[in-house]
């Protein structure tokens, strides 16, 4: 089997002394998390009867070689094969299917029904981003037919204390045709909310939403259609979060964990608040206790020393010398006790108050439903009546930012660029006047998202231009007409504007280089259109230029320029070839 030779971020590696007791052996699995490369549940087949469960089998440096579910028939389903890298900082895997199914035995929510059904023998290439989740994933059998492609795009908004991410994913038939997309909107980046179906023609055909009452522990699924009428509602098995769920933001370069999202100004109820502060109390009576008994234990400890000196001082024969020591043994046997309780206890008391801390995300989690019921049941009081219309003041800003994501949710990726534009100079420096201005020419190629500045990605680019300016005397040696090579950095906002269609690239771009026989600078401003789902993109710029040293007559000059710009995107997979990562500088 042929492996990708790009790799991403894993797992930490396991201790030295764990890893030889893992070479060559089996261990068996409840749980399985092939993105952040995490098994958990560890026991004996035999305990998992009548459920799925996970072989994993390791390599000679003690990492995951091959992972292969099992199901309830005790029959293998699907293998993943993995290849590190030698440093063991990052890995990449294939998978490779027993048994007939669909894609969503991968991933219920990233896949679709519209391109999904799978054959024995059939492979899952996965092509991974840093952070360990799908890109690209194609399907393919023994021979190397791709019956069907899966493209994956991830961007996070924030607004107000509200952190969502949005995951698109789109599809497309064995000769690269578009099939449909859908977009999975995750609250703080653990918690689904709702997931949107599309067609060809980017309208939505389907929506499926997830209501979470934390408080009676049930999940509300609610489906409507293309028209937002509702065709079903219905109570479904409770959907908490994955404890190993991303809920956390990319930015391109490094992963920032969110952790609890901001309860806001929404006042938790103080029932709820005394309840954590009372375990919070409890756990820091506890952490007293414990410091109080190894001060006890510490106090032991050196009265135990203390009796043995005396009793080497103080022996007058071998008997009573022997009698000391057992006493003196026995302190220390006291004072070792003494230590491993207060050790004990000193966990206990961080347990308890991981437990408390625990318990107040829960109950920010509950607030909405709580501050409802307490709304509805006791309408004449104030307080709770100003706090059910904050809350739903709160779910209309969450459903608005829902709706504002769309607009931002098909990011390009890291995709190479190649784009060709044709400008007409107006606004000309008086240097130039004497010259007649004609239509200038600019290739340029360049990678989208090269790296990041406070969190807005950079394009990095060479832009080529022809620079035709024609003296109106008949000297042609006073002719501008030449090349320039310009390194171009072009910032991308990514406005979120909801007027602005999706598929609208912004950028501010900046630039110097050589012009024969001088040099220049740039600065402009694009707004191209990305025809999607095809490569091609079409749109305007304009841009002001700065020369030096261009003709012996004219030291420097500048003029501005507009004109149309026609582009090209495409996937550059020599990054992928190797194992380098970029400082974040920034």
């Amino acid at each position: 089997m042929v492996f990708l030779t790009s790799f991403i971020k894993g797992t930490d590696q396991p201790k030295l002394k764990e890893w030889h007791e893992k070479i060559g052996g089996l261990e068996y699995y409840k749980y399985w998390n092939p993105y952040r490369r995490v098994l958990d549940l560890q026991s004996e087949p035999q305990t998992f009867y009548g459920q799925d469960y996970f072989e994993a089998k390791y390599n000679k440096d003690g990492r995951i070689k091959t992972v292969t579910r099992f199901g309830k028939d005790r029959k293998e389903q699907e293998t993943y094969h993995f290849l590190w890298s030698k440093s063991g900082a990052r890995s990449e895997y294939k998978v490779a299917f027993h048994t007939d199914g669909n894609a969503q035995r991968l991933d219920k929510y990233l896949y679709a029904d519209q391109l999904s059904y799978i054959r024995p023998g059939w492979i899952a290439d996965v092509k991974s981003r840093k952070d360990g989740r799908p890109s690209e994933v194609s399907f393919s059998d023994k021979l190397g037919f791709t019956y069907f492609y899966y493209h994956f795009n991830y961007s996070t908004h924030r607004d107000k204390g509200f952190v969502t991410e949005v995951v698109e994913s789109s599809y497309f038939d064995s000769k690269g045709d578009f099939v449909g997309r859908h977009l999975l909107f995750w609250e703080g980046g653990d918690i689904l909310r709702m997931i949107q179906y599309f067609d060809t023609e980017n309208k939505i055909i389907r929506t499926i939403e997830f209501i979470n009452n934390w408080k009676e522990k049930e999940t509300i699924r609610v489906i409507s259609n293309r028209d937002g009428s509702e065709l079903e509602r219905k109570i479904i098995p409770f959907m908490p979060p994955d404890k190993y769920a991303y809920k956390l933001e990319w930015t391109g370069k490094k992963i920032v964990d969110h952790g609890l999202l901001d309860a806001g100004a929404v006042a938790i109820s103080l029932e709820y608040y005394k309840k954590t502060e009372r375990a919070l109390k409890e756990a820091n009576q506890k952490v007293a206790e414990a410091k109080k008994k190894l001060e006890e234990t510490k106090l032991r400890a050196n009265e135990a020393e203390k009796t043995l000196l005396k009793a080497k001082q103080n022996a007058k024969d071998l008997e009573q010398f022997q009698i000391e020591m057992e006493d003196a043994k026995k302190e220390a046997t006291l004072a070792i006790e003494s230590m491993n309780l207060a050790e004990k206890e000193a966990n206990d008391a961080r347990l308890l108050a991981l437990a408390a801390v625990e318990e107040a995300e829960k109950i920010k989690r509950a607030k909405i439903d709580d501050l409802n019921a307490a709304g509805e049941a006791k309408a004449s009081h104030k307080k709770s009546k100003k706090e059910a219309k904050e809350v739903r003041k709160k779910e209309k800003e969450a459903e608005k930012l829902m709706k504002k994501a769309i607009r931002d949710s098909s990011d390009l990726g890291d995709k190479s660029f190649i784009t060709i534009a044709y400008t007409t100079p107006f606004s000309i420096e008086q240097a130039l006047q004497n010259h007649t201005a004609q239509t200038g020419y600019t290739i340029g190629l360049g990678r989208r998202d090269f790296f990041t500045i406070r969190d807005m990605d950079v394009n990095l680019g060479l832009e080529i231009n022809w620079y035709d300016f024609e003296s109106d005397t008949t000297t042609t040696e006073e002719n501008f007409q030449t090349l320039s090579y310009y390194l171009i950095a072009q910032l991308d906002p990514k406005f979120s504007w909801y007027w602005l269609p999706k598929n609208i690239e912004m950028g501010f771009k900046m630039g110097a280089g050589p012009i024969s026989p001088g040099y220049g600078f740039t600065a402009g401003y694009s707004a191209v259109l990305n025809l999607s789902p095809t490569p091609l993109a079409i749109g305007i710029v304009t841009q002001f230029n700065w020369v030096a040293n261009i003709t012996s007559d004219i030291p420097s000059s500048y003029w501005s320029s507009v004109g149309l710009v026609f582009g090209l995107n495409f996937e550059d997979k020599l990054p992928s070839l190797f194992d380098i990562n970029f400082p974040d500088i920034f």
